[in-house]
């Protein structure tokens, strides 16, 4: 299954995405309606390097284990290797405002997860936790040497945490791009039970089919909920400050948009050692030139690069991020 890359649902609306013919209602922001066709096929293996085994756009497809491979394109070098988790049905493309600019100080990756872009897919249902065990072989595959920064985008923030919290050994810190909140879709769906029914009639039900392109959001959720605390890696948490243009009833709207600040804050707090800012002038998508303000993205991952390098405490938030367009928060 792959849904058109035509729009990408709202963290504080609902959104129906065409997959298949089939309509998907997706609550929530992170989960994108998006994800290219499925790429190249497996080759034979040359023997130097290893690794590798097709070059795609600057990347290479690598062998994690059980006949599968994972896109993975890095760029740059030095310590600690920066890794980018797209969203629901993102790709590297992603991350092109953002990869080669980090990638003039730090080794950074991006990569396609199973299914996606040039990536081959999963057989049958997975969740978070396969798809950061995923991420783990494909880093050891390809040689990437840890400690790993992971960067989450939206859903990709869910799987930063699971996989910061899997490997606590192999990493260096975290930086949540807009990204999904705890038991997000749990508290959606109060917001909507707790709507008049007049409205109800005309929204989706939040979590109508916790299983979406063949990823079980739910059980990625439940594991998620397990992570309570980043511990004292360094955290960069950035907000996105504009609205997203949706049909909600302005109650509705009103209580999905306190609901999703909340997360936003209990985030940040999985660690002491944070910051929180929002990206006054970005939507979703704070990491593109189109919608978003990249820069906001480049100075989190260096602020929180910088202090895992040297063992310090990140600095203020007002001292990352000088200037207009943005705003500390906590």
């Amino acid at each position: 299954m792959r849904t058109t890359r035509s729009s990408v649902t709202s963290q504080v609306a609902y959104r129906a995405c065409t997959s298949a013919g089939a309509t998907l209602l997706l609550a929530a922001l992170v989960l994108g309606c998006g994800g290219g066709a499925s790429g190249g096929q497996e080759a034979k293996t040359p023997k130097r390097p290893p690794p590798s085994v097709v070059v795609l756009n600057g990347g290479s497809l690598v062998k994690i284990g059980g006949g599968r491979s994972l896109y993975l394109k890095c760029v740059g070098s030095g310590s600690p290797t920066v890794v980018l988790e797209s969203g629901f049905g993102g790709t590297t493309n992603d991350w092109s405002a953002v990869q080669p600019q980090l990638g003039r100080r730090m080794r950074t990756c991006a990569y396609d997860r199973a299914g996606l872009g040039n990536s081959l897919p999963i057989p049958g249902v997975h969740d978070a936790g396969d798809e950061a065990e995923d991420l783990r072989r494909l880093l050891e595959g390809a040689r990437v040497p840890a400690p790993y920064l992971l960067v989450g985008h939206s859903y990709g923030g869910l799987l930063a945490r699971v996989f910061a919290d899997t490997n606590p050994g192999d990493t260096a810190g975290v930086v949540l791009v807009d990204a999904m909140g705890r038991n997000q879709d749990r508290r959606l769906l109060a917001i909507w039970r707790a709507a008049p029914a007049r409205v109800r009639r005309h929204l989706p039900k939040p979590t109508a089919d916790p299983v979406v392109d063949d990823v079980d959001v739910r059980a990625g959720e439940a594991l998620d909920a397990k992570v309570r605390t980043l511990h004292r890696l360094p955290l960069a948490v950035i907000t996105r400050g504009l609205a997203e243009e949706d049909e909600l009833p302005p109650r509705v709207r009103l209580a999905v948009g306190k609901a999703w600040t909340r997360m936003q804050d209990e985030l940040a707090a999985m660690s002491p050692d944070r910051l929180h800012v929002v990206a006054a002038r970005s939507g979703h998508f704070v990491q593109s030139y189109a919608e978003g303000q990249p820069g906001v993205v480049i100075r989190a991952v260096r602020a929180v690069a910088d202090a895992a390098r040297t063992g310090t405490r990140l600095p203020s938030c007002s001292r990352v991020f000088a200037g207009a367009g943005v705003r500390c928060r906590g």
